[in-house]
């Protein structure tokens, strides 16, 4: 199971803010998303992707309480991961960083 937590003004674009989703060994970012898409419907992917890359104005953060690793639509995930997805506008308020 992966954690998926969308902020606030990216919940207001996508019409989610929650979820948690079933995810193999070796499935993507993007995977994820389509499979956020399937539903809540069509606009979580496109509030979040630009064809098969995170939109511009889109960070996402694998294990943010622990690791806080930044990822990219490709990137391969692990059952057991979560996944917190941001506005680049929001993104010193989420990460701490100045």
């Amino acid at each position: 199971m992966c954690d998926i937590e969308i902020s606030r003004s990216l919940a207001a674009r996508v019409g989610a803010q929650e979820a948690h989703v079933g995810v193999r060994e070796g499935e993507t970012v993007h995977e994820v998303i389509d499979r956020l898409a399937d539903l809540y419907g069509s606009q979580v992917a496109s509030g979040m992707l630009d064809g098969n890359r995170l939109r511009s104005d889109v960070i996402a953060v694998r294990n943010p309480d622990t690791n806080h690793d930044p990822v990219t639509a490709d990137t391969a995930l692990h059952p057991g991961d979560s996944l917190e997805f941001h506005l680049t506008s929001e993104h010193e308020k989420v990460s701490g960083s100045a």
